[in-house]
């Protein structure tokens, strides 16, 4: 005998309108392919045949004793795990680890933010190399990237002149992670007023957002209760913010 329950889906202990309901949803769902799919067409018959049945208290009674006699076949309907849920549930853990350690990162840079900068006066410019920072070949633009015997940075063409070969200048740079924050060139025209170099990494500029971004992402994924969807979400949202972040930092 056929075992209508497994077949539509629903305990042996479903109601009436249960078993009406999950019928319904199933005749919606492939009606228009069992139309040109004949093992589909003979499940949806199967489904129709049981429907009628189970909904029909005295043929279900009648059906339940039958099927009792195979104990096998009446066995409550076990529906295999989804395969990305269960990855998911596998990946969460670790991914929780992982939002650990963007948010270590962020509160090192937050240390690396408030520590006093370290000065480095009377730095001879060793070199300058000119590195392109176009977004497109129709609108070229360059910077140089600046080499003095502790530090290194990044100027815009439109103020390179403020460090070159054989100058001396004054460079501030962050104590951690060795950011460089301000520039001072005291034989520059434009004066010694300090001066930020190209972009500000992820201290200044458009990208100092970055950090708290990352931050709010990391506390999203180790909060406790969370889905297993959300932690690996949150894990893999948050590793490419941090690689942009190191970019940025080793760039500038």
């Amino acid at each position: 005998m056929q075992n209508y329950y497994y077949i539509l889906g629903v305990p042996n202990t479903a109601t009436v309108a249960e078993i009406e309901r999950a019928y319904r949803q199933m005749h919606a769902r492939m009606y228009r392919r069992a139309t040109v799919d004949p093992a589909l067409n003979d499940r949806l018959q199967a489904a129709y045949a049981g429907y009628q049945i189970l909904a029909d208290p005295r043929r279900r009674w009648a059906y339940d004793r039958l099927m009792q006699q195979e104990p096998e076949s009446f066995a409550l309907p076990v529906r295999p795990p989804d395969p990305t849920k269960v990855l998911l549930a596998r990946a969460a853990p670790k991914a929780r680890w992982v939002n650990w350690a963007l948010l270590a990162f962020c509160l090192l840079l937050a240390l690396d933010w408030v520590l006093p900068l370290r000065e480095y006066a009377n730095e001879p410019v060793l070199e300058r190399q000119i590195v392109s920072i176009s977004v497109s070949a129709a609108n070229p633009q360059m910077a140089y990237d600046v080499f003095t015997p502790n530090t290194k940075f990044r100027l815009p063409s439109a103020i390179g002149h403020r460090a070159r070969e054989g100058q001396f200048v004054t460079v501030w740079r962050t104590p951690l992670l060795r950011v460089v924050r301000k520039v001072s060139s005291p034989a520059s025209p434009d004066g010694p007023e300090p001066f930020e170099p190209y972009g500000g990494g992820v201290y200044s500029g458009p990208m100092a957002l970055l950090p708290f971004v990352l931050m709010g992402v990391a506390v999203v994924g180790v909060l406790p209760k969370r889905p297993a969807e959300v932690r690996v979400n949150t894990a893999v949202v948050g590793m490419l913010l941090w690689i942009v972040a190191v970019v940025l930092i080793l760039i500038y």
